[in-house]
């Protein structure tokens, strides 16, 4: 167990690293054993939709495995309750068990994991966890991304993944299912667009090349994307607001305006394209 004070130095991110994307593949496993029943059980939250036993056991994986690894870490999960509140600044677990619980009911591989952790209130460290049924087998990857410290970079299973900050073409755009079926978002941006389930797919999604821009109109809320901004940053690609300001997160702030993610040349190039009154 680590010491969790204020002093970002007393925490080994390494370390800590190590211990969450462990806990993110055991997530990665809970709920690909839930997709291996022959059912499924299902309820639905007032106003927000669906949640299955497979997003509570994520949950209660990673809350075993995490809460261990940083002494008096704060805890904030979509699916489970928060014990105590959160103090501006304290070390704490940002938490989606399972997001794009929709797609997940579908039957559609655009779901994951999302974990971030915050230290003085930065976004420091973060994993997407992508349990995927191919063809019968079950398949795991986790991705990380470290952001503070000296060697800040995204890691597929272990590999590092490259930079891409130094992209400046917009080819392909990912935007959400609801954008993309019900509000028909893809005649309206002047690119190839295509459409992904979980804010944090998406997120990977531009972070490892398959889009060159995510563009969300939001609102998100923070566990949603806080794992996968930490693996788009570790890559050097940025969170954006529409008006071309960088995005920072908060475990204090729970709603997260619409935004562009990706490489920033990208993001400010499909802003100009849209209109967007971009800053600068």
């Amino acid at each position: 167990m680590i010491n969790g004070s204020s002093e970002n130095q007393k925490v080994d991110l390494k370390d800590v690293r190590s211990g969450l994307e462990h806990a993110v593949a055991e997530a990665n496993r809970a709920i690909l054993a839930v997709l291996g029943q022959d059912s499924v059980r299902v309820g639905y939250k007032p106003g927000e939709g669906p949640v299955t036993e497979a997003d509570h056991a994520a949950d209660e994986v990673l809350r075993r495995e995490l809460m261990g690894l940083i002494s008096g870490a704060h805890w904030l999960s979509e699916e489970s309750r928060q014990e105590e509140p959160l103090v501006h600044g304290e070390p704490t677990w940002v938490v989606d068990p399972l997001d794009g619980t929709r797609e997940f009911l579908r039957g559609l591989p655009e779901f994951g994991v999302s974990v971030g952790l915050f230290l003085d209130a930065q976004l420091v460290l973060g994993a997407v966890g992508l349990p995927i049924v191919d063809g019968g087998d079950a398949q795991s990857s986790v991705l990380s991304g470290l952001v503070s410290g000296e060697h800040i970079e995204s890691r597929l299973d272990g590999v590092p993944l490259a930079s891409i900050a130094d992209r400046r073409e917009v080819r392909r755009v990912v935007v959400s299912r609801r954008d993309y079926e019900w509000r028909q978002l893809h005649y309206s941006i002047p690119f190839d667009v295509y459409p992904c389930g979980s804010a944090a797919v998406k997120l990977v999604h531009s972070a490892d090349g398959q889009a060159d821009v995510y563009f969300s109109t939001g609102p998100r809320s923070v566990w949603d994307v806080a794992g996968g901004v930490a693996v788009l940053e570790g890559v050097g690609g940025e969170l954006m607001k529409l008006n071309g300001e960088r995005l920072v997160l908060s475990p204090q702030r729970l709603q997260v305006p619409p935004y562009v993610a990706g490489p920033r040349e990208s993001c400010l190039t499909l802003l100009r394209r849209l209109g967007a009154p971009v800053k600068g």
